[in-house]
């Protein structure tokens, strides 16, 4: 057998070569394998880790070391506090994505809301706002039917299943939903198809190229869903959406044929991240 800070320095020392904070992702993994928190492992760092259990953790520090995202190693990643599940079908939710829920969430705390989130992915912003805001309803639409799998069952999880109407299909072509709505929210796709092997590799190699490739100039999506946002908004309704760094003006350009009030929001580190604008 071997002791708890042992284990962490070992497993460190594999995904040390290509990951940055190793020490860190070995104690997300081993928390993982021990079903523990990381304070247990400080707290308990001299106590015996089993055999098959180290061999496990090993193996997943493996994994790590080649670029695999902790987040796939574990199947879950924490995201507005709450833990949803993750898969090589759906991107991974970033932090950068809270500050867009977070906005919405504050605006329509009060109200009566329904929500049309498109590439919804893991489900991550539809079922957060659908947590968040009580009297809300929310339509989840994605292309990819096993990424609408991973969201059906993070709304079970989170307890907002009865609350979220989940629907296959390509935002690029379909407008119609049956209703119209509040509020649509998008973080879709939008890296230059031709960087997308430049990314780093966690990125490139493990996350769904659907869920990353936004066309030439990373803007497919932008043009395709605001070009159909009369058939999807209520007059007075919002369109919200997350972009890449330094596309905030391209995006308010092509919204300002549709919408008024276009903003472009900055995120807490003081990147262009969201641009709003209202049908009227």
């Amino acid at each position: 057998m071997v002791i708890i800070s042992d284990c962490i320095a070992k497993g460190s020392a594999i995904i040390k070569p290509n990951i940055p904070d190793s020490r860190f992702e070995a104690e997300i993994l081993l928390s993982h394998v021990l079903k523990k928190d990381r304070l247990y492992l400080t707290v308990h760092k001299n106590d015996s880790v089993s055999d098959e259990d180290a061999q496990l953790f090993f193996k997943l520090c493996s994994r790590r070391s080649v670029g695999e995202p902790s987040a796939y190693i574990t199947g879950v990643k924490e995201f507005m506090s709450m833990e949803f599940e993750v898969n090589s079908n759906v991107l991974i939710p970033r932090p950068e994505t809270e500050h867009l829920v977070e906005l919405i969430a504050d605006k329509y705390q009060t109200k009566e809301v329904h929500i049309l989130d498109l590439c919804t992915g893991s489900g991550a912003i539809a079922c957060s706002l659908a947590k968040l805001i009580e009297n809300s309803s929310v339509t989840a639409a994605d292309i990819s039917s096993d990424a609408l799998d991973v969201a059906k069952r993070n709304a079970k999880k989170i307890g907002v299943d009865n609350k979220i109407r989940f629907i296959r299909c390509d935002v690029l072509k379909e407008y119609d939903f049956g209703q119209k709505y509040d509020v649509v929210v998008s973080n879709p796709p939008y890296i230059e198809s031709e960087t997308i092997s430049t990314l780093d590799v966690g990125v490139k190699d493990f996350e769904p190229i659907l869920a990353l490739d936004g066309g030439d100039d990373g803007l497919t999506f932008y043009r395709a869903i605001t070009r159909g946002i009369r058939n999807m908004l209520n007059i007075g309704g919002e369109l919200y959406y997350e972009i890449g760094l330094n596309q905030g003006n391209a995006v308010k350009n092509i919204m300002e044929s549709y919408l008024t009030n276009v903003t472009v929001i900055k995120d807490y580190s003081g990147h262009d991240r969201i641009v709003c604008g209202q049908l009227l």
